[in-house]
C-alpha cells in the first residue's frame, strides 16, 4: 500500500460515534489478522471481517478494494509495527566493523523476540503456507528474499576475506533461519509451556550463533611445525624373539 498504517494494532481505537478514515482501516487489520489467523483464509470472509469491525461488508471494500490489497496493507503493517522493513539498518553497525557474532546474533534475537511477540501473525502466516495462499509468495518475495541476498551478500564478502569456508552462503542463511524458526514454533505451538527446552531469547540467540560460526569459520592453517608437534608419535613395538614364545 502506498501509505502505510503506523497506529499500534493492539491499540483502541478512538473515542467517538464515528472512526475517523485511518481507525477504519485499523480496525479492519484487526479483524482480518484475528480472523486468518484461527480460521484460515478459506474459513474466514470480508462479510464476517466486516461485522467483526463493526462496519458494513461494502465498507471494507471501500478501503481494500480487492483482498490483494488487504493482504498487502496487513504485511506492510506487521513490518512497520516490528521494525522488520529492512534487515540491513539492523546490523548495519556489525556489518561494517564485520562482527560476525554480532550480525548472525542480532538478526536471530530480533527473529526470536518478534515470534514471541506475535504468535497470531505466525499462525497467519502459516495458515497461508498450508492453504497455498498468495500471502506466502508476497512474504517471501517482499522480506524473506530481502534477509536471503543480504546475509548471502555478506558471507560471501567474508569468504573473499578468508574469515568463512567455502559453504554455499544460502545454505548458511538457511542454516541461521531454520534454527530460530523451529524454536520459536517448538515455544509458541508445540511446547508452550516449554517443558522441553526453557531458555531467553538472548540465550538462544547466542548459542545459535555460536553453532553457526563454528560450522563456517575458517580455522587458522596450521604451520609445519605446528602439525609436527601436534603428531602423536608410538614407540616402536619390541619384537618378539624365539625365546619368548619357549614355555
Amino acid at each position: 500500500m502506498s501509505k502505510q498504517i503506523t497506529t499500534s494494532m493492539n491499540g483502541p481505537l478512538a473515542s467517538g460515534g464515528r472512526m475517523a478514515g485511518e481507525e477504519r482501516k485499523l480496525s479492519i487489520l484487526r479483524a482480518a489478522v484475528s480472523l486468518f489467523s484461527r480460521r484460515g483464509f478459506r474459513g474466514a470472509t470480508t462479510k464476517e471481517i466486516a461485522q467483526a469491525s463493526g462496519i458494513s461488508e461494502a465498507m471494507v471494500f471501500r478501503h481494500f478494494a480487492t483482498k490483494e490489497e488487504l493482504f498487502a496493507a496487513i504485511l506492510d503493517h506487521k513490518a512497520c509495527a516490528e521494525g522488520l522493513e529492512d534487515p540491513c539498518e539492523l546490523v548495519a553497525d556489525a556489518v561494517r566493523r564485520k562482527d560476525d557474532r554480532a550480525v548472525f546474533e542480532t538478526l536471530a534475537l530480533t527473529a526470536l523476540q518478534h515470534h514471541e511477540k506475535d504468535t497470531e501473525f505466525m499462525r497467519l502466516l502459516l495458515h497461508a503456507a498450508l492453504e497455498g495462499h498468495q500471502l506466502t509468495q508476497m512474504f517471501w518475495d517482499k522480506y524473506m528474499l530481502r534477509i536471503y541476498e543480504f546475509l548471502s551478500g555478506y558471507i560471501r564478502e567474508r569468504q573473499r576475506d578468508g574469515a568463512f569456508r567455502n559453504i554455499e552462503p544460502r545454505v548458511v542463511v538457511r542454516a541461521l533461519i531454520g534454527m530460530t524458526m523451529h524454536h520459536s514454533l517448538n515455544n509458541s505451538l508445540w511446547d508452550p509451556a516449554r517443558r522441553l527446552l526453557n531458555i531467553t531469547n538472548e540465550r538462544a540467540a547466542r548459542e545459535f550463533t555460536e553453532i553457526l560460526l563454528k560450522g563456517i569459520i575458517n580455522a587458522p592453517k596450521q604451520s609445519k611445525v605446528t602439525r609436527r608437534a601436534a603428531t602423536i608419535t608410538r614407540a616402536p613395538r619390541k619384537r618378539r624373539s624365539k625365546r619368548d614364545d619357549l614355555p
